[in-house]
């Protein structure tokens, strides 16, 4: 594997970067800093029944004010970030390894071509794809089509080498192995190892379709429609997936399903790493217009050196991979794309060790030591990572100068309007945009500005865990007053903060940090 190297300019953009950190203290110190918690913050902790040792923020103005430059709270505490760890690493990979960056798979064989035969093993080298879907699977199908291909005779053998063994335990057991977000690394993984089935309705009848298409795989629905709202529409709802027979398997659907529910997604982890990527493979390859001799084995070993390299594929762009990553919050993306940082370094097999380290030399070339920082897996989904409010507000403060800023703020949910932040704020913004006084300042964006920081709104990445509540993003006030703000709730209660960031955003929204001295 390559090594990726850092253009020049980007040597530049570093150096200037840690000229102006070094100058940064003073020049706080001398725009006023505070350390407090707005009073309407704290009505809202106690109403959630919150202590105040429980919250920790981080708010950095980025645009020229005359006023208080900084506000926290607790901003050095080492805190668990759930998944606004997230903002860690897509920043750590835009820059080291670039946002056009294409994960790749290879397809070898040891075997040939006769009359449109390939007789011998078909490998698979995986590098650890974080989206490798259907779509993917049906253009590299294609590739070996294209190569007049039309019947293969022989097994798959998958080449996972690329990630060492450990990583499937760099994550906590909720008890949930069934949810899509719990699926481990894998360099060769296929649909998030995830069945995706909708359920529909129609003429009182429930209808059940799936992706992605399995060999093998049968439907048998039992569903009835009985009358009722959608609210607590899994209630009697069952779904089990069980092996029938060697290449036969299973999705058995019972109970009742509400008639007012037009449309359900139900998304399941399936069968194992293995017989998941064989049997969609097979239906692939068959609906490509391929053939099969026999059915094929699995084999697990590395490609030989003699073996002949039938297709390189380029998956996911990683600037495609950072958006579904802070958007969406999908944990599986966010490990791969972490580990990818010492794939590209030519450490493999990957470990999560080997990406510790290649972040920590990339904060200390910026100039960013984090002495409390722990990352597990990179994803936020973890009991013991940790980092401050203080250290990921200036993650955020640096993003804004960065050559692939635009690639991250893009990346980040949009209050009101799409990702995790979809239902937030909508109503509040509309307050807010909407009742500006005659006498107030009117939104003035700053041009100096990435394009999405001159448009007034919240651009947020959301993190939650069963005691953990985080958001870290921006916030463009009504005056065009640009903030990066992080903000870390650890405790039991911690699911009760909800309001608690909503009125802190709401309360930059409204520029209140200019009321505070």
């Amino acid at each position: 594997m390559r090594a990726f190297n850092l253009p020049p300019r980007h040597d530049l953009y570093w150096v200037l970067w840690g000229i102006f950190l070094l100058f940064l203290p003073n020049q706080l110190s001398a725009q006023e800093k505070s350390n407090q918690i707005p009073k309407a913050i704290q009505k809202l902790l106690l109403t959630s029944k919150l202590p105040e040792s429980s919250l920790s923020f981080s708010i950095q103005r980025l645009t020229p004010h005359t006023g208080l430059s900084q506000l926290g709270w607790q901003a050095n505490q080492a805190m668990n970030p759930a998944s606004v760890m997230k903002i860690l690493t897509t920043l750590a990979a835009l820059d080291l390894i670039g946002p056009q960056y294409r994960w790749k798979t290879n397809i070898y064989t040891t075997g040939y071509i006769e009359h449109g035969t390939l007789k011998g093993n078909l490998y698979w080298q995986g590098f650890g794809d974080p989206k490798l879907v259907p779509e993917e699977l049906a253009n590299m199908m294609l590739e070996l089509r294209r190569l007049g291909i039309h019947s293969i005779a022989g097994d798959l053998v998958l080449d996972r080498s690329a990630y060492h063994p450990s990583v499937k335990d760099s994550a906590p057991d909720d008890g949930e192995p069934k949810r899509a977000y719990n699926v481990a690394p894998d360099p060769l993984l296929y649909a998030f190892q995830t069945i995706s089935f909708t359920i529909s309705q129609t003429n009182s009848k429930p209808v059940i379709q799936y992706t992605p298409r399995l060999t093998g795989l049968k439907i048998v629905n039992q569903l009835e429609s009985v009358t009722g709202d959608c609210s607590n529409w899994s209630k009697s709802f069952k779904n089990t997936i069980q092996k029938t027979a060697p290449l036969q398997f299973t999705a058995l659907f019972s109970g009742n399903i509400p008639s007012a529910c037009s449309q359900i997604a139900w998304n399941t982890v399936a069968l194992d790493p293995d017989a998941f990527f064989k049997h969609g493979v097979m239906a692939a390859w068959e609906d490509a217009g391929g053939q099969w001799k026999s059915p094929p084995n699995i084999v697990l070993e590395k490609v030989p050196k003699h073996a002949q390299l039938l297709i390189s594929y380029r998956g996911t762009t990683l600037s495609d991979a950072v958006k579904d990553i802070n958007k969406l919050s999908n944990n599986v993306m966010a490990r791969h794309l972490y580990l990818t940082l010492a794939v590209e370094k030519g450490l493999l097999p990957a470990s999560t060790a080997d990406s510790f380290q290649i972040v920590q030399e990339w904060l200390k070339k910026n100039q960013l030591p984090m002495p409390e920082l722990v990352i597990e897996n990179g994803s936020g989904l973890s009991n013991i990572e940790r980092i401050s409010a203080e250290h990921l507000s200036q993650l955020l403060t640096k993003a804004v100068k960065s050559p692939t800023a635009d690639y991250f703020i893009h990346s980040l949910p949009i209050a009101g309007i799409d990702g995790t932040m979809k239902h937030r704020l909508s109503d509040r913004l509309k307050k807010v945009f909407s009742s500006t006084k005659s006498n107030e300042k009117v939104f003035t964006p700053d041009p100096s500005m990435p394009l999405k920081l001159q448009q007034p709104g919240v651009l947020m990445k959301t993190g939650s865990l069963s005691q953990v509540r985080s958001i870290a993003g921006y916030v463009i006030s009504k005056s065009g007053q640009v903030y990066a703000l992080t903000s870390i709730i650890n405790h039991p209660m911690a699911p009760s903060g909800g309001p608690v960031h909503d009125a802190l955003l709401t309360w930059l929204l409204e520029d209140g940090l200019n009321d505070l001295k």
